[in-house]
């Protein structure tokens, strides 16, 4: 086998001539006579040959008279040599390896036929009121869109043409003349229409007929049956002269191109650009067309700054449909990459080096090792380690004395850039760096491959992170927001912010609500309170104005203060357990706008009859003077409601003993403190909200979604101190799983959307820009919408059954995805014809930019004596608006970066970040028998590849992957289908890779022997499956 190094290779009959007798592990002898060493002086060459150099030896003991070795046959000696080097077995490097996993790509040349695509990233779909899609926007393809298809363990791209979805897959033409179906693909860069309908035609009619099984698919693209390459000649064709066309590009600006960091690189800070910013600065504005540049350039570009291991990564595969983000690496965090790179290497050319006997300098990675042997050796006094991505529980702190060097803690920021925030891609060499350093420390021979998992614990055991630190805060990351290790986030300094508050800006317009009773309903453990309901009669027995009074920051501080800018880096607050970071500064929040008496609020008011008809609507700026807090189930009882929960899952587990419940210092009205007036002001809020939620549901809105498992951490125990920059901790935190619940009642659910909804239709009517949030895709599907909604989804869940996978992804094919725009349009889940968020400003910084775009206009209306004309009918001339803070051209410019910020926060808190707590909990008690669990679980088969299983586990809805080799002849691969039920056990978890996997122990349910032929047939796989299942193209 051809070798990458420069050593020579030598068979071993040289090796044992050149060695002599003694087990020397360098290219000398030891003159038996003299003492003397012999140092074999034979260059070092470059070629990967065989080189044969006759020895001065005379040979070892046992020649023959005539100067050779006995004859002992071939097999006897290679036995007699493993007898005399006993190794354990290694772990093989896998071509195609589960996800976080080592690859190994550096044997063969790379091509396009032997990769694998990484399919889409859907988890989950819905969290709250909203369609989560935590893919790039450009996921959602058309027909004849042509793609880069992402392969974690392939160097080369893949471009390809999609072809379109036919029964609920997606299918693609690769520029390797190859086809595939999935559901849905990762990708970042989208030419749209870039093939014609009539070039699709030959090879659509080549496709199997659409009603074949995803089975028989998929045995159809293992034989590589398919569309020839003479059907997709055309395909083949446009796709090979785009990339031509961009590889021409790059080759005229490859120097340039190559040296972009020089351009782009600041000192010491992070930056993020697009795509689109990122080739302004590096291609001469001669080459764009009609001033802009071409796909081919931006492709160009594109790919030069992925071929970057380093500098360049696009931010989570996460964007939006204009461009998508890129970091790009600070020059000080590059040189420790390059320092350390270059100190591992010397290393292990020194290590290696068996005709060096000259005594060296100590590396530096000696002295490393042996500070974090030290610090190891005494964590597992305490805390026992595993490989399931955690250390054991303790209640001793652990604290060895050691003085790290600099050196020492630039290669502890190396492990935490590849172990935590994973910057390197799967295929780079810069991954075995970290294996290297975690093969040297000597302390994880039972790992599998010292993989970035172990190098996560080695960073729990020498206390650089908590035990419990959830690796989803690296992998997650906010632009321009620094993690800080085991605590919050680190925002840059931006002075002392009170200072920057102002007085109220509305006072000239505010009045005080008298004799008005505003409820703030929420849960006890609120920590701010941004919004209060109240009704107001009127003449007519039968409307009733419903006014939502919502906390009001905008007013204290313009759009450009830093405030602003603090809010904006983190524009969603994260509420997970123990890392809980608000928008605001905390102290802001509680001193001075969450809603109490005599605290400012802008009130979304509509009348409304008892029909759920909207009469009239209005925006004021008041101030509360008459405040009742209660929780969502005082409320329901006060009215005497019962909220029937179809998926009220009394599930719980835990940790220990149950928290205690952490109340807030407000006082909390119970049921029989309220009058008479105020109940029955509380019921005719409920009922008016019901029969506006009823128009909703008529036009396709879902009714609810069901809940999710989620954790509550209690840290009492926990001690936890920073000392030096290491960590050190004692006690463990309490982990609680359960589902989340529905509240007691859909009073304050119902009026948030009406106030939502009120401020979108408000802002169209002037011509006001703000962030309306919309389902543009639906529009093209609205008939169809309205019917699956109506005649599939909703009936399941108002009946308490769950829908699976392929029902919400059928919805979600409908839908598309939720996008943010200052265009408005309707929004089918919530059942609006225009929609924003404006109920949240203490908590969501896009609801802050529609409370400032709102202030705006409500002061000019007072100045100018009437209502604002807008312009949205097209008709006219509306006014001008360049009173207000943003406008529309500088909105644009900002909603992706906050959409972006937006996805990250709900993805943290609500996906990656509570399951990571909720493995936690499992490895826990599965491996260090903390808390029982079932011996067995039920797993519901969800999606079957050739090498794999995957499923739901009946615990919490947890993931798992059944691998072939664990189907114990239980069942075979080949005939598992979907909906299958199969007894299992835990074998592996793993909280970094947020993998579970088991092994079969018997079948209990077998789906009969139909093959399912309906839309959808095989549930498509959520993010975490998508990341260990590949679509191959050979």
């Amino acid at each position: 086998m051809l070798q990458a190094s420069g050593r020579s290779y030598v068979c071993w009959r040289c090796a044992a001539r050149r060695l002599g007798p003694g087990p020397l592990s360098s290219w000398s002898r030891t003159s038996p006579a003299t003492g003397t060493r012999h140092t074999n002086l034979a260059p070092r060459r470059g070629l990967a040959t065989v080189h044969h150099t006759k020895s001065n030896y005379d040979g070892p003991e046992g020649l023959s008279a005539a100067g050779q070795p006995p004859k002992i046959p071939i097999r006897e000696r290679l036995r007699r040599w493993q007898q005399e080097n006993p190794t354990q077995g290694e772990m093989m490097l896998s071509d195609h390896p589960d996800y976080g996993d080592l690859t190994n790509n550096v044997t063969r040349p790379q091509n396009v036929g032997m990769a694998q695509i990484d399919v889409n990233d859907s988890s989950p779909l819905f969290v709250g009121d909203e369609l989560v899609d935590l893919r790039s926007d450009d996921a959602m393809l058309d027909a004849g869109d042509l793609v880069e298809l992402q392969s974690g363990t392939s160097r080369r791209p893949i471009l390809a043409i999609c072809l379109g979805r036919i029964n609920g897959y997606e299918h693609f033409y690769t520029i390797s003349g190859k086809w595939f179906s999935t559901s849905g693909v990762q990708t970042l860069f989208v030419v749209n229409n870039f093939a014609t309908p009539e070039d699709l035609k030959p090879v659509i009619a080549a496709l199997p007929p659409a009603e074949v099984a995803i089975e028989d698919l998929n045995t159809l693209q293992d034989l590589g049956e398919g569309p020839s390459q003479e059907a997709g000649a055309a395909l083949l064709r446009k796709m090979l002269m785009f990339s031509q066309h961009a590889e021409a590009i790059y080759q005229e600006n490859a120097g340039t191109l190559d040296a972009s960091s020089a351009f782009i690189g600041d000192p010491v800070k992070h930056r993020y650009l697009t795509l689109h910013e990122i080739t302004d600065l590096l291609l001469p504005d001669t080459i764009k067309h009609g001033g802009k540049f071409s796909t081919q350039s931006l492709y160009a570009v594109h790919r030069a700054l992925l071929q970057d291991e380093v500098f360049f990564r696009p931010l989570r595969l996460t964007g939006h449909k204009r461009s998508y983000l890129f970091e790009v690496s600070p020059l000080s965090e590059v040189r420790i990459i390059q320092k350390v790179e270059k100190i591992v290497r010397d290393y292990l050319d020194q290590r290696g080096d068996y005709r060096n006997t000259q005594a060296t300098a100590r590396s530096p990675v000696e002295s490393f090792v042996a500070n974090a042997q030290k610090v190891i050796d005494e964590s597992r006094k305490h805390r026992e380690w595993s490989r399931n991505g955690i250390i054991g529980p303790s209640s001793k702190p652990v604290q060895a004395k050691v003085d790290w060097s600099t050196t020492d803690l630039e290669i502890l920021q190396f492990i935490e850039l590849w172990a935590s925030y994973q910057k390197f891609p799967q295929y780079s060499t810069l991954q075995t760096l970290g294996s290297a350093l975690l093969r040297a420390v000597d302390r994880y021979q039972e790992d599998r491959g010292y993989l970035a998992s172990t190098g996560w614990t080695f960073l729990q055991e020498v206390g650089w992170i908590p035990p419990w630190e959830i690796p989803a805060r690296y992998s997650v990351r906010f632009p321009g927001v620094d993690i800080k290790r085991g605590g919050s986030y680190v925002r840059p300094f931006m002075g002392m912010l009170d200072r920057y508050l102002k007085r109220d800006m509305l006072s000239l317009i505010r009045k005080p609500l008298k004799n008005v009773t505003a409820y703030c309903i929420d849960d006890i453990t609120a920590r701010e309170i941004d919004d209060a309901v109240s009704l107001q009669q009127t003449s007519n027995p039968e409307e009733y104005w419903i006014h939502v009074h919502v906390a009001d920051p905008a007013s204290s501080f313009g759009a450009d203060t830093p405030v602003a800018k603090y809010a904006e880096l983190i524009p969603e607050a994260i509420y997970l357990p123990g890392h809980l970071e608000s928008m605001l500064p905390e102290s802001v929040i509680h001193d001075r706008f969450s809603l109490a008496p005599n605290r400012s609020c802008l009130t979304f008011s509509a009348l409304v009859n008892m029909d759920g008809v909207i009469l009239n609507e209005k925006i004021t700026a008041n101030t509360l003077t008459e405040v009742v807090y209660m929780t969502y189930e005082d409320a329901a009882s006060a009215i005497g409601e019962t909220r029937e929960d179809p998926f009220g899952e009394g599930a719980q587990w835990g940790l220990g003993a149950r928290q205690k419940i952490q109340t807030v210092n407000r006082k909390m009205a119970r049921p029989e403190d309220l009058t008479e007036d105020q109940k029955n002001d509380l019921a005719i809020l409920s009922k008016l909200g019901k029969a506006i939620q009823a128009g909703r549901l008529e036009k396709g809105a879902t009714p609810f979604f069901q809940p999710r498992p989620t954790a509550t951490v209690d840290f009492d125990g926990v001690k936890q101190k920073e000392s030096d920059g290491f960590i050190v901790a004692s006690g463990d935190p309490l982990i609680h799983v359960h589902y989340s619940q529905r509240s007691g009642t859909d009073l304050v659910e119902n009026a948030m959307k009406l106030a939502n909804e009120v401020a979108a239709r408000w802002c169209h009517q002037r011509g006001i820009p703000i962030p309306y949030r919309t389902q543009p895709h639906a529009l093209h599907n609205a008939a169809l919408v309205q019917q699956y909604a109506r005649d599939v989804l909703n009936p399941m869940l108002n009946s308490g059954i769950r829908p699976d996978e392929t029902v919400w992804r059928r919805m979600q094919s409908l839908l598309g995805v939720d996008e943010v725009s200052t265009t408005p349009g309707p929004h089918f889940t919530l059942g609006s014809d225009m929609y924003t968020k404006a109920t949240s400003p203490l908590r969501r910084f896009g609801d802050l930019i529609v409370h400032w775009q709102i202030e705006a206009a409500l002061l000019e209306e007072k100045k100018l004596g009437r209502k604002l004309k807008g312009n949205e009918d097209g008709k006219g001339k509306g006014d001008d608006l360049s009173f207000l803070p943003f406008d529309r051209e500088r909105l644009d410019r900002m909603l992706p970066m906050l959409r972006l910020r937006e996805k990250q926060a709900r993805a943290l808190t609500n996906i990656d970040g509570a399951d990571q707590w909720i493995l936690q909990a499992m490895v826990r008690a599965w491996r260090f028998k903390e808390a029982p669990l079932p011996e067995t679980f039920k797993m519901t088969v969800t999606h079957v590849t050739r090498s794999r299983i995957f499923g739901r586990l009946d615990w919490f809805d947890r993931r798992a992957i059944l691998k072939h080799d664990s189907l114990n002849g239980v069942i075979l691969g080949a005939e598992a289908r979907l909906g299958d039920v199969i007894e299992v056990r835990l074998n592996d978890i793993n909280v970094h890779s947020k993998r579970i996997f088991v092994e079969a122990l018997r079948v209990l349910e077998k789906v009969g022997g139909q093959k399912q032929e309906t839309e959808s047939s095989q549930a498509p796989l959520d993010s975490e499956e998508a990341k260990d299942t590949a679509v191959e193209t050979v």
